[in-house]
């Protein structure tokens, strides 16, 4: 009985305490309940080697994955109505999947606790054959996302003030674009500069994360944001953040099982989990119940 690892070098809680030491740790805690482990360590872009192991189930027990949004709703297409468990080990940002789920430690404490955990069946959202655990952000916002991420990519100071421009001119000239969803037999137009679809709808914040009681109902939720500039955009992202999403009379929500979104431009730029991704429009946008199965606290 083994378990395959995969630990994304590029995560935040990775590269403080080191790819090498937090695969000791993932390695150790294996072994202690008697579990070999495949361990490999790499960025997203060589996910799709780890994902082999599917292939060679037969003595594997589970599989382990230490990263961040981005990269859990990468396994979430790989590992859908898979045979084995997933176990995601918090090292990201917002860490938003794993404090659904019931992890509110660490990275260090979560791997000497995830033997423990149960298996529990969550949703998977698409969006086109792409999948999202959390939800999908389109309007300025995703700009703002893909700024965001060539900060978080810069290897200069120059670079990095750039990128931090680029997000600063996104919000001072944001305007709102043309959506027009079907959903339901209903065609819905909006102009926003932020629509969010998420796979299942949140009921709260904890500290400025935002968080759902359930990742089971089987429904996306559809947050219609009105908000025409960058100071609404702000402020609609606040009341997101604080958890006043369902009181707020600024954000129409609906809740449907799957929709199509035609954009006013096109391609669109889409932040799925946090990660900003170019579509060509319309997209689909569906939920599949039950489709993902992990390891999580009782």
């Amino acid at each position: 009985m083994k378990a395959s690892v995969f630990i994304n070098s590029h995560s935040g809680s990775v590269q403080s305490a080191g790819a090498d030491t937090i695969s000791a740790l993932i390695a150790e805690t294996l072994k202690k309940a008697d579990i070999g482990a495949d361990i490999a360590c790499g960025d997203p872009g060589t996910f799709k080697e780890f994902c082999e192991c599917l292939k060679r189930p037969d003595d594997l027990a589970m599989a382990v994955i230490a990263g961040g949004d981005g990269t859990f709703a990468m396994a979430a297409e790989a590992f859908a109505h898979a045979p084995v468990p997933v176990a995601f080990l918090p090292a990201g940002t917002m860490n938003l999947i794993t404090h659904d789920l019931g992890v509110d430690v660490g990275l260090e404490d979560a791997i000497e606790d995830f033997l423990n955990w149960k298996p529990r069946k969550i949703d998977i959202g698409w969006i086109n054959d792409r999948t999202f655990l959390n939800n999908i952000v389109f309007g300025d916002y995703a700009e703002v996302a893909e700024a965001r991420e060539h900060l978080r990519e810069a290897p200069t100071l120059e670079e990095r003030l750039g990128a931090i421009s680029e997000a600063a001119y996104t919000l001072f000239h944001s305007e709102p674009e043309r959506f027009v969803l079907a959903a339901s037999g209903e065609v819905i137009k909006v102009r926003s500069n932020m629509l969010m679809i998420a796979n299942n709808r949140y009921t709260g914040a904890v500290e400025m994360r935002p968080t759902r009681d359930r990742l089971d109902r089987g429904k996306l939720a559809l947050y219609l944001a009105d908000s025409r500039d960058g100071v609404e955009l702000v402020a609609r992202v606040m009341e997101v953040l604080r958890g006043d999403i369902e009181s707020s009379e600024a954000i129409e929500q609906r809740e449907v099982t799957q929709c199509r979104i035609t954009a006013e431009n096109n391609p669109v730029t889409v932040a799925v989990d946090g990660e900003p991704i170019e579509f060509d429009s319309p997209v689909e946008v569906r939920i599949e119940p039950g489709a993902l199965t992990v390891l999580c606290p009782e």
